[in-house]
Parts: C-alpha cells; sequence; structure tokens
C-alpha cells in the first residue's frame, strides 16, 4: 500500500460495493499490534514491518501459550460434548520440546480448572473464532481506508439467563482476587472493546465479556540444600526445611495439585467487564488516533525508540540487544522472519507496505 497517498481516511464517492471490496483487502490491525506500537515505534517496526521474531519466546510467554492450548482444546471437548480434561491434556502433551516442569504445571493448573468451572451452565457457542471489522471515527463515522479491526476471540458463549458474552482467556503472575488493580485496569483494556467490535462483525449481540483468569503458582521444584548449609539435629536428621536430594517431579506434582485443592478461588477467578457507551467511544478514538500514529510512522518511515520499554514487568525486550548495536537482526541463531504480520490467524490481511 502507498502510504504516502493515504493521507485522509474520509470516505470516497465509490460506491457502497467498491468500498467494501477495497476494505477486505486491508491490512489487519490487531490489539497486540496497537499494544506494540504505544508502548514503543521502533518494537513495533521490527515487529510487523520487518516481521522479525526472537527464535524463542520467553519462558512466560511460552508457559501462557501452553495454557492456552490447553484451553482452547478444553473449551472445544466442552462444544462437543467429548471429556474436556483429557482434551485439555492430550493438547499440552503433544506441544513440542516443553520444559517438563512447565508440562506439570500446566497439566495440574487445567485439572484444578476442571474442578473449578466443569459445572458451570455455560452454552458454547464458537471457539476461537477470528474477527474482521471496520475502524471507524466515532466523532465523523468516517471509515479507515488504511487498515481493519483484526483478531481472534477465545469463545463466545451464552450464560444461563440468556446473555451471550464473550469470553477471554488469561494467565497472570499478579494478584487476580476481586477488587484487585487487575480488575480496575480492565475498564481501560482496549482489547475487551475491540472484542465487542468484532463480535458484532461476526453477528453476535454480545452483553459482556467473561474474563477468565487463572493465576500462576510460583512454587518452584524444591532442590537439595548444598552440603556446606545442611544443619542436623541431634538424631541426625536434617531440619524441616532442609533437604538431602532435589523433589521428584511426582513429588512436585502431589504437593502442586494439593495447593491448587486448598485454594482454587485465589487461582482461578472469573470477571464479567461490560462496556458502557462512553467506553466504546473512548476505546474507539483510541484505535483510530493510533491507526493514524501508525499510517504517519508508515509514510515518514520514522519508528523512534522508547527507552522506557526497554524493561517491562521484570522482562528485557527481545530486541533490546539490535538497539543497543549488540545484536543483527540478521542473526539467524537470534531471529527469524515471520510469514506474516499476525500469525496468530489463520488468513491474515496483506501486510502494510
Amino acid at each position: 500500500m502507498n502510504f504516502a497517498n493515504a493521507s485522509s481516511n474520509e470516505p470516497t464517492s465509490h460506491n457502497a460495493e467498491t468500498e467494501r471490496k477495497a476494505r477486505t483487502s486491508l491490512p489487519l490491525l490487531s490489539n497486540s499490534e496497537k499494544k506494540c506500537f504505544q508502548s514503543c515505534k521502533r518494537k513495533h517496526y521490527i515487529r510487523y514491518r520487518l516481521l522479525k521474531r526472537p527464535l524463542l519466546a520467553t519462558a512466560p510467554q511460552r508457559f501462557g501459550t501452553l495454557v492456552h492450548k490447553g484451553l482452547e482444546a478444553w473449551w472445544l471437548a466442552a462444544k462437543a460434548g467429548d471429556d474436556r480434561l483429557a482434551a485439555a491434556i492430550e493438547a499440552v502433551r503433544a506441544e513440542k520440546f516443553v520444559d517438563p516442569i512447565d508440562l506439570v504445571r500446566a497439566e495440574e493448573l487445567l485439572a484444578a480448572y476442571d474442578v473449578r468451572w466443569s459445572n458451570e451452565a455455560i452454552e458454547i457457542l464458537d471457539v476461537e473464532v477470528e474477527f474482521e471489522a471496520e475502524i471507524v471515527n466515532p466523532e465523523t463515522g468516517a471509515v479507515s481506508r488504511t487498515f481493519a479491526l483484526g483478531g481472534k476471540i477465545d469463545a463466545v458463549a451464552r450464560l444461563a439467563d440468556g446473555r451471550v458474552v464473550i469470553v477471554e482467556h488469561k494467565t497472570s503472575s499478579e494478584d487476580i482476587s476481586g477488587g484487585s488493580d487487575y480488575w480496575k485496569r480492565l475498564r481501560l483494556d482496549s482489547q475487551v472493546s475491540d472484542y465487542f467490535v468484532g463480535a458484532r462483525a461476526l453477528g453476535f449481540d454480545v452483553a459482556g465479556c467473561l474474563y477468565d483468569v487463572i493465576g500462576k503458582p510460583k512454587m518452584q521444584l524444591l532442590e537439595a540444600t548444598p552440603v556446606e548449609k545442611r544443619q542436623y539435629k541431634k538424631d541426625g536428621s536434617l531440619y524441616a526445611s532442609q533437604r538431602d536430594r532435589d523433589e521428584t517431579l511426582d513429588e512436585y506434582r502431589a504437593r502442586l495439585r494439593a495447593h491448587l485443592a486448598d485454594n482454587l478461588d485465589r487461582y482461578y477467578q472469573r470477571g464479567f467487564v461490560v462496556r458502557l457507551e462512553e467506553d466504546e467511544r473512548d476505546a474507539a478514538f483510541d484505535t483510530w488516533q493510533t491507526a493514524r500514529e501508525i499510517r504517519d510512522a508508515d509514510r515518514l518511515q520514522r519508528h523512534p525508540r522508547n527507552p522506557n520499554a526497554c524493561v517491562q514487568w521484570g522482562t528485557t525486550c527481545e530486541f533490546f540487544a539490535v538497539c543497543a548495536r549488540e545484536a543483527d537482526l540478521d542473526d539467524p541463531t537470534r531471529y527469524r522472519t515471520a510469514k506474516s504480520p499476525h500469525e496468530e490467524l489463520s488468513t491474515p490481511a496483506p501486510r502494510a507496505a
């Protein structure tokens, strides 16, 4: 696409069918891409224009993806009337190159998830459903001719009272108890608002979003106490806080299972998130303005760095070494080239030029 000629997003005089066909070929703008651009424009340029990705995801990303695979299988099995837990466990075990401890954690989290939610009266309408929708200026009604809004909704379901809802799965290391900052922040989360737009584009009249959160336990595999630090009682045994050998995976599994069983409410929370008309309007402005800024960055070929985003949530940006001139994007031992800007989508729209 020639961004130099895309200086206006005002509707043209073309007929409706011409406009519709033009929009179906627009590059998609996802919530992940928007957040990336808002965080650091240089990172956005590397990920979504150069299509470079780290060869290995971070440990939290890998674990989150693993659990999400299990949840997808659980909800699909529930929709089909099959054994949900068996499907979830099979899905995570089918993943390649998984750390054995992560596999145990994922399996036990999914088993406890099944205990926590299997008796909920929810009719599952669709799972992992992709959408494409117009980006509209809420003030003028103009439709973007630069991007279309795209994404994938984890599930769409009908509650016992008849309300149709979006379902969004998350894993988090934060405090997810009711009234925590985690839930307050969702009032501003554009992803929920984007999914309202996407669900309606798919024909669902949604009343809200069922936010389905799993807390990540911080329990680690217990290791043997170093010989030089061991302290013994008079009877020759070690103190209770010390060990003479590493904990086995089976022992760790049993300890984690008991911990989760005793703390279901701590690790499994669902909240109903709504959007008022003014909330959706604010989110629409945010999306419209971000799309314009991305278009301008592409047109001007200016992608400034944001040093404040180099380390977030205790994790260093995957491209920090590149920006610090300590690594090269063409190094095949560190980076790969993605086939499309939105690898999470099965049929992404064309890449912006």
